[in-house]
């Protein structure tokens, strides 16, 4: 089901690449914080999976952990970048399934991202945010690559 048009398709369908592309980084390039605060409504809520529970993270302590490990070396480079995604919505809102490859430290890993947008003031912004990286019993849906 989706009851949006093909711009508000074109525009949601936007936000996470920009997202990606925003908190990357490396020697070279920092990563654009204002760029992904952006994307992401001010009560935003970002959801890691990585420990396989959920650890809800408010958006600015999560701009500030990511800070945290790029400032002290924990991570010297980090670059993501959509796969594919597929969007559903209904008037203001949209939620996003995306494929991703992270690549950290020169390592990648794919994993699949799942947003709820809103719009506001005539934007399509991050409400909340999930992700989980794949697993070998896991792998990503073909329609997500």
């Amino acid at each position: 089901m989706s009851l949006l048009t093909e711009t508000d398709l074109a525009e949601i369908g936007a936000v996470l690449p920009r997202l990606y592309a925003a908190v990357g980084w490396s020697a070279a390039r920092a990563p654009d914080w204002d760029a992904f605060r952006r994307c992401c409504h001010r009560q935003a809520m970002l959801v890691p999976m990585g420990s396989g529970a959920a650890t809800p993270v408010p958006l600015d302590a999560f701009v500030a952990a990511m800070e945290g490990q790029r400032s002290s070396g924990a991570v010297g480079s980090l670059d993501e970048v959509e796969l594919g995604h597929r969007v559903e919505g209904y008037g203001n809102l949209a939620s996003v399934c995306s494929g991703f490859v992270a690549t950290i430290d020169g390592i990648g890993r794919r994993g699949v991202t799942f947003a709820h947008l809103v719009r506001e003031e005539g934007r399509w912004l991050i409400l909340a945010a999930a992700w989980e990286n794949e697993r070998e019993e896991a792998p990503l849906p073909a329609g997500l690559i």
